[in-house]
């Protein structure tokens, strides 16, 4: 007979089992849990080194694109993109020339009584970089709608610690926000900031110690040309030459204290053993073949005359030109001024008539000078791989602050070895 109050132990046994079904799930809950946790947090440090990337990135974007345009001379728009209208180019607009100093110092706005650096800054908008440059205040930016990253970077100027430098500060974003807007409260998933300092290559490494240079010959004998050169600090030499010098109807200005025979220097034998090549390379730093591709030189093309040419590369801002061959110019024309004098290398001869003022150097294997014109005028100087001929009567000034300028403040920016530095 079965006993109704004390069932078989058999029966017993469905219990047990479902007590060790019970654990073994809530083992394996527990451990699914544990597993999705870790991967949760592998996701968490995931995304955050992608935005860390993406800042890093984006201020290292910011560096490189500051170079660019330091030593691009097309004037620019407020939105950082080269404008016809413009009335500065990026070097310009964020750079003042100390001609005291000879130094960079960061342009600044009037932000309610504070002298704020100026900002250029970028965002990037879809698949391509949106910019602002302002002139005076902040930067405008405004990211695209529904986007989830939105790199972006900042920049400031900085004083260099010597004459010819310039320390850029980038600093880069996740997104269009706290760091990277000057005076935002907000904040980014990331931020960086590397800087490092730029150093100017100059586009004329040893400015022309005269007024007119000649590695032959000068022959302007019918000429009553005027070469002037007061500046004892540069020796006070108007004309030098290789060879003769034959000029006897020129004016000559020397230093005071000093006769105008003393301010002609010809027969230099060590320019006359100079070939054309080392001429250059003593002037400007690098060969011909190299100078003309640095960034900020622009090759001008020219047929036959080449006054329109030359005049809209100077009225679009650009300083450094190239032309490769012969070189035709007559007069009256104007080019360059104290401010931004013009350095122009002619690979041929420059054929200049009338009257044409020049404010800044022209250096080409031979010039020639005629049809004489009141107000034909060089403040700088002119230099020629070969001869000097004409009959023209110009009036050649060894300008000190114009060459300065072009070798202290017209060149392309290279970054310091060493300088380079992230936070």
């Amino acid at each position: 007979m079965n006993n109704p109050i004390f069932p078989r132990r058999d029966a017993q046994r469905g219990a047990a089992t479902l007590v060790v079904t019970a654990t073994l799930c809530v083992v394996l809950l527990l451990a699914t849990l544990f597993a999705n946790r870790g991967l949760f947090l592998e996701q968490r440090l995931a995304a955050q080194q992608q935005r860390s990337t993406l800042a890093f990135e984006a201020a290292e974007a910011g560096l490189e694109w500051a170079q660019a345009l330091l030593d691009s001379p097309a004037r620019i728009g407020a939105d950082c993109l080269p404008s016809a209208g413009a009335a500065s180019a990026f070097r310009e607009r964020y750079l003042d020339f100390v001609d005291a100093t000879a130094s960079f110092a960061p342009r600044s706005w009037n932000n309610a009584g504070t002298p704020t650096p100026l900002a250029p800054s970028c965002v990037r908008d879809g698949a391509a970089w949106s910019c602002s440059c302002p002139t005076n205040g902040q930067p405008v930016l405004v990211p695209a709608a529904g986007m989830d990253l939105t790199p972006a970077f900042s920049l400031r100027f900085v004083a260099g610690s010597a004459p010819g430098l310039v320390h850029v500060v980038a600093t880069g974003c996740s997104g269009w926000g706290g760091a990277c807007v000057p005076g935002s409260t907000g904040v980014v998933d990331a931020s960086t900031r590397v800087e490092a300092e730029l150093a100017l290559w100059p586009a004329l490494r040893q400015p022309p110690g005269a007024s007119l240079t000649v590695r032959g010959a000068v022959n302007a004998a019918t000429a009553a040309l005027g070469a002037h050169n007061p500046d004892a600090a540069s020796g006070g030499v108007a004309i030098q030459a290789g060879g003769v010098i034959d000029a006897p109807l020129a004016h000559i200005t020397a230093p005071a204290g000093r006769s105008a025979s003393s301010a002609l220097r010809a027969g230099d034998a060590r320019m006359a053993a100079w070939s054309a090549d080392q001429l250059f390379v003593a002037l400007f730093g690098l060969p011909m073949t190299q100078w003309r591709t640095l960034p900020g030189v622009t090759t001008v093309a020219c047929a036959a005359g080449c006054e329109a040419a030359l005049s809209n590369a100077v009225g679009a801002g650009q300083r450094l030109l190239f032309v490769d061959g012969d070189l035709d110019l007559q007069g009256p024309l104007t080019l360059g001024d104290a401010a931004h004098p013009v350095l122009l290398v002619v690979r041929g001869a420059a054929h200049l008539r009338g009257a044409v003022a020049w404010t800044g150097v022209l250096h080409a294997a031979r010039i020639d000078w005629n049809e004489p014109a009141a107000g034909a005028t060089v403040h700088g100087a002119l230099v020629s791989a070969s001869d000097y001929a004409g009959n023209a009567t110009p009036e050649l000034h060894h300008d000190a602050a114009v060459l300065a300028r072009l070798s202290h403040e017209a060149g392309s920016f290279v970054r310091v070895p060493g300088s380079w530095r992230d936070f």
